[in-house]
Parts: structure tokens; sequence; C-alpha cells
């Protein structure tokens, strides 16, 4: 899944990475490999274990040296997935090393890594609204945790109930209709079309362009319950590519980051005051 050209890692992150794991040379930890203590099988192991990349079958890789196989994931994974390959070096590291030959460098260079990977675990790539229901906050967590192991396939189908319920909840807000007169759910691109034209009428947009980007979206939703029902975990479909489900959700997530900024943009408290009203934003504190 390659991420738009931003490194996962720094370049000085990346010195101090190879330097502990003695990355060099199309090898990975080369001072064992050069004793013969270390080997191919190993590193092909572990990246199994931490990654699910088979470096001898999966075509990417299997032509690529080790160390090439690495810098590959550091380039084309997220950042959870390189946490993780990472976590997988570092443990084989204090196993081959035992406690008895750790150098001052190594011990920085470990507690370099320890905050590489710490930080790496703590980076989302999916930003979602946040919620104080029971039901979302659970979904929400399903969703950021399947983010975080790397398996945006299992996320297509949360995401859409994630979505269903949470503008749902928008529109019975702006009290737009979210069921038809014999009580059936309108489904989601539906009710998305309907706060589309409750924006329109609301003239929430300062801009044209937000216009014409929230009814593309109309489109985009409707493309997105075929991909659920179709390419999801829902039913018993063959899942969707990770790099296809990774820009799907992205793209549907964003959307509902913005309507969210949007709803608290606009948002005001009206409080009763005498004979009219006193407007507060809500995220002021009321001076009494």
């Amino acid at each position: 899944m390659r991420r738009n050209n931003i490194s996962t890692l720094s370049f000085i992150e990346k010195q101090i990475i190879c330097r502990l794991f003695g990355i060099s040379g199309g090898y990975i930890f080369k001072f064992w490999s050069d004793r013969g203590t270390y080997n191919k099988n190993t590193t092909h192991q572990l990246i199994l274990d931490s990654c699910g990349i088979d470096i001898y079958k999966d075509k990417p890789y299997k032509d690529l040296s080790q160390q090439k196989c690495v810098e590959k994931i550091w380039s084309d994974c997220n950042p959870q997935i390189v946490a993780k390959l990472l976590r997988s070096l570092s443990e084989y590291f204090c196993f081959a090393m035992g406690t008895d030959y750790w150098s001052d460098e190594d011990s920085y260079d470990y507690r370099q890594v320890e905050d590489i990977i710490k930080r790496l675990q703590s980076t989302s790539e999916v930003s979602l609204p946040a919620q104080e229901s029971t039901d979302l906050k659970l979904i929400l967590s399903d969703i950021e945790s399947n983010v975080q192991a790397g398996k945006p396939e299992l996320v297509i189908d949360r995401l859409h109930t994630f979505a269903t319920k949470y503008i749902r909840e928008i529109c019975q807000k702006h009290e737009i209709a979210i069921a038809d007169e014999k009580g059936d759910h309108y489904s989601l691109d539906s009710l998305v079309a309907k706060l589309k034209g409750w924006y329109e009428r609301e003239n929430y947009f300062e801009s044209e362009f937000c216009v014409v980007a929230i009814r593309n979206t109309i489109n985009i939703f409707t493309k997105y319950n075929d991909l659920r029902n179709s390419k999801s975990a829902a039913h018993p479909n063959q899942l969707l590519q990770k790099a296809e489900a990774e820009y799907a959700i992205k793209v549907i997530a964003d959307t509902l980051m913005f309507i969210d900024n949007i709803e608290k943009s606009k948002a005001v408290e009206t409080i009763p005051w005498g004979k009219g009203e006193l407007f507060v934003d809500p995220d002021s504190e009321v001076p009494f």
C-alpha cells in the first residue's frame, strides 16, 4: 500500500534502524550473516510472521535481497505494518544478543527504535468523527483496530455501518426524514443526497466548489454501497484487494470528516436571555 510518496521513516530513523539491525550490503543482521549464524530463511520467517508477506513467493519481493525487501516494506506499507516489522526485528535482536554483549551504541539505538515503533503504532491514516454513543464508539474502535492491523479490506463493511448511523444522526438533527412513509430506512447514498439538498437550501457552503464536491460524493456513496455488498465481509464475498480498500475507506472517511467539520463550524448553542437569545460558541466557556 503505497503512501503517496510520504516517507514513513525519516532518513535519520532509517540510519539508526540499519545500524542496530545490521542492514547493509543486501543483508539483514549482516554481522551474524558474515559468521554464518543468520540467513535469508530467518528473514523470510520474520517478515512472514509480522507482515504477512512471503518474500519467497510474493511477486514484488521474491527477486529482491533481504535489505531491499525490508526497504520496500518501509516505502510501500502503512505505519502499523512497518511497526510490526521493526518489533519483530527488535525481538529477534534481543533473543540473539542475549544479555552480555550490548554496547552503549546498541543500547542507544535500541531505545531509539522503541520510540520509532511507538510513534508508528500511534499513527492512523484514517480519521473519523469522534462519537459519544456507545454503538458508534464500538464500531469506531473496530474500524481503528483493523486499520492499525493493516487490514483495510475488513473495514469496508464496518465503515458503511458507521457512515449510515452517523449520517442518520446528522439528518435527524436537521429534521430530515431518514425513512419513507412505510418506515423503510433510506440507503446511505439517499441520506447523503437529502443532506446535500438541505445544505444547499440553507446556504451552508461559502464556495461553489464545496457544493459541487458534496453533490459528486452521492455517486461515490452509491458505489460504496455496491462495494459493501459485493466486496466486503458483510457477505461471503471475495474481499477487495488492500490498495483499493485503503483508497475507498480514505475517500469515505475524508467526506465524513468534512461533514463533521462543517457541522461543528456552523453549530451554535442558543440560550434564552430576556426577550432575545444569547448565541454562544459551544466550544467556548460561558462566564458564569
